[in-house]
Order: structure tokens, then sequence, then C-alpha cells
């Protein structure tokens, strides 16, 4: 059995989230952000896949990130495979 991972916010993190909430530079960014300040209201993960519409897998990853890295875990890292060719222009 899994044991939740708990999320604690600074004052600071938590304003930080909720503006990258408010205006994420992308979806992906912006569902993270929604996760972790759920989390840290106490939210579980039956709720927050509901709202964010991810996997209990990916709650519990972002959790896990957030406590290794903090703010830094809501960029995005480069995925490995072929470049898309749809682009932000498209």
């Amino acid at each position: 059995m899994n044991k939740t991972i708990e999320v604690k916010l600074t004052s600071w993190q938590r304003r930080r989230l909720q503006q990258v909430r408010d205006h994420p530079p992308t979806p992906r960014i912006g569902k993270r952000a929604v996760c972790l300040l759920l989390s840290a209201d106490g939210a579980n993960s039956k709720l927050i896949c509901k709202v964010t519409g991810l996997s209990k897998d990916a709650i519990t990853d972002i959790r896990r990130r957030w406590q290794e890295r903090g703010v830094a875990s809501l960029r995005e890292l480069s995925r490995p495979g072929r470049p898309p060719k749809v682009t932000a222009q498209y």
C-alpha cells in the first residue's frame, strides 16, 4: 500500500503556484499547479483526478518531484523521441 506523499507549501510557494494556476505557460504546467495546491489543502488523489484529469500515478509523480525539486518541478523537461511537427505558430 502506497503512503500518500504530503505536500507542504510556504506562503511564497502557494502564491507562486496560484500565479501559475491562473496564468499557466502550458496546460500541463497549470494542471501540476492545481494538483499541488489541492494536495497542500488535503485533497485526496481521487478528487484531484476528477478535477485535473490526471491519473493517480501522475499525481504521485508530481508530488514526489515537488518534494525533490520544489518550484523547479513545474518546468517542462525535454521529452525523448521525435519532436512534434505541429508548432506553436500552427
